[in-house]
């Protein structure tokens, strides 16, 4: 039954009324379907904006490595002791570095699935103690991580980093307010004085 108000209308606007009134239901209907998208298509944006953004920076770091080497070089020519692995023995030396790593990842968010320490390189008078770490963590926590280790005392380097996302098949999103994950692996490496050589034992007098 056609209400009185628009039985006085003409056809003609009766129809114009009703392919407007089907225009804005069209209209609603997207804006809510849609809207979401949009929002949360923004927000991944943003996300992987500011992904991008501290990863250069992780870059940088990096690439500070040799500067950091300079300065240690310098250090060898004062008493920086404590600058320097506790431990003198290899294996001593590499169980420290493997708990400082740890300790930096796991006290800021991060998830330790394997750690092993590399080959020591000698150099000079010191010797470099290397752990390779691999582990889990999201962008904010990766950033404390990093500077946990780049500020740590006795110096710790970062030598390579290597950064995967989780779950990065096509399509796929993580909950909103939840920050994704990524898979890193970390070289770190640390100094230790050399052990001393030791004398040979003296002969035995007959």
């Amino acid at each position: 039954m056609t209400p009185p108000l628009l039985s006085k209308l003409s056809p003609a606007r009766q129809r114009a009324l009703a392919v407007g009134l089907l225009v804005a239901v069209v209209v609603i209907v997207l804006a809510v379907v849609l809207g979401p998208i949009v929002l949360l298509h923004r927000h991944y944006d943003a996300a992987i904006a500011d992904t991008s953004d501290r990863l250069t920076r992780y870059e940088r770091i990096a690439a500070q490595a040799p500067e950091l080497r300079a300065a240690l070089t310098g250090m060898q020519q004062r008493d920086g002791r404590r600058f320097f692995l506790s431990n003198t023995a290899t294996n001593l030396a590499g169980a420290e570095m493997q708990e400082l790593v740890k300790a930096a990842v796991e006290s800021n968010g991060g998830r330790i699935t394997t750690s092993q320490n590399t080959t020591p390189r000698e150099d000079g008078r010191f010797r470099e103690i290397g752990v390779n770490v691999q582990f889990f963590a999201t962008t904010p926590a990766l950033q404390k991580i990093l500077y946990a280790i780049e500020s740590h005392v006795p110096y710790l380097i970062v030598e390579n980093i290597t950064i995967r996302p989780l779950n990065a098949f096509r399509g796929f999103r993580p909950a909103p307010g939840q920050e994704p994950e990524l898979n890193v692996q970390i070289d770190v490496g640390g100094w230790a004085y050399a052990e001393a050589t030791k004398a040979p034992p003296a002969a035995k007098s007959s």
